[in-house]
C-alpha cells in the first residue's frame, strides 16, 4: 500500500544517458575481443557482454566498480534481480565468482549497487536465509527515483563511471566507461 501512495504522491524521475568515454551514440562499445551494450536506468544498468574471441573469457564480478556522480566507489551485484544476486553473494561467502563467457556467446544481466555491508544496510549475521522481500527492501537505486529520495534534477550533466574487468588467457583488462546524465525529467502520469 505504501508503494502505491508513494507512486501517486511523487512522480518518478526519468533519466537520459550518453556514453561519453569512449564516445558512442548508441550506448555500445566493442573492440576485437569483446562487445558491450548498456541500458542505464535509475535502478540499475543492464549490460550485455559478448565474447568475440575463440577462447573463454571471464567477467571478474568481484572487481567491478561503479563510481557515482559524487566520486564515491561502490561494489556491485550482477544478475537479473537484486534479491537473487544478493542471495548468490551471501551463498558464496560474500564473494562474487567470475562468470565464464564461452567463445562467440554473451552474458547479460543487471548491475545493481551493492550497499552491503555498509551504512543503513548492514544485514549482519543470520541473513543467509533472508526472504526475497527483505533483501529487496535494502536495494539501493543508483539515482533518486522519486523526489523524497533526493533531487534527481541536480544530476543533469553529471557523470558516473563503470569499470568492468574482463579476464583473458593470462591477463586481465579493465574496461572503463564514463556515462553522462544528459537529461532529467519528472514523469507525467496523466
Amino acid at each position: 500500500m505504501l508503494s502505491l501512495l508513494i507512486g501517486c504522491t511523487y512522480p518518478p524521475y526519468r533519466y537520459s544517458f550518453s556514453l561519453i568515454d569512449p564516445y558512442v551514440e548508441d550506448l555500445t562499445y566493442g573492440d576485437r575481443d569483446i562487445f558491450f551494450q548498456f541500458i542505464p536506468t535509475a535502478e540499475y544498468i543492464w549490460v550485455s557482454i559478448y565474447n568475440r574471441t575463440d577462447n573463454n573469457i571471464y567477467f571478474v564480478r568481484d572487481k567491478v566498480e561503479y563510481i557515482d556522480p559524487l566520486g564515491e566507489s561502490h561494489g556491485i551485484l550482477f544478475g537479473w534481480g537484486y534479491a537473487s544476486a544478493m542471495k548468490d553473494f551471501l551463498r558464496d561467502n560474500l564473494y562474487l565468482s567470475s562468470i565464464r563467457i564461452a567463445p562467440k556467446s554473451a552474458s547479460e544481466g543487471n548491475i545493481w549497487i551493492n550497499v552491503w555491508p555498509g551504512p543503513g544496510a548492514d544485514i549482519g549475521e543470520g541473513w543467509t536465509t533472508v526472504k526475497d522481500t527483505e533483501i529487496e527492501y535494502i536495494d539501493h537505486g543508483m539515482f533518486p527515483e522519486y523526489a523524497f529520495q533526493g533531487d534527481g534534477m541536480e544530476l543533469k550533466d553529471s557523470t558516473f563511471f563503470l569499470i568492468l574487468p574482463i579476464g583473458f588467457d593470462g591477463y586481465k583488462k579493465d574496461y572503463e566507461f564514463t556515462f553522462m546524465i544528459t537529461d532529467v525529467e519528472i514523469s507525467d502520469h496523466k
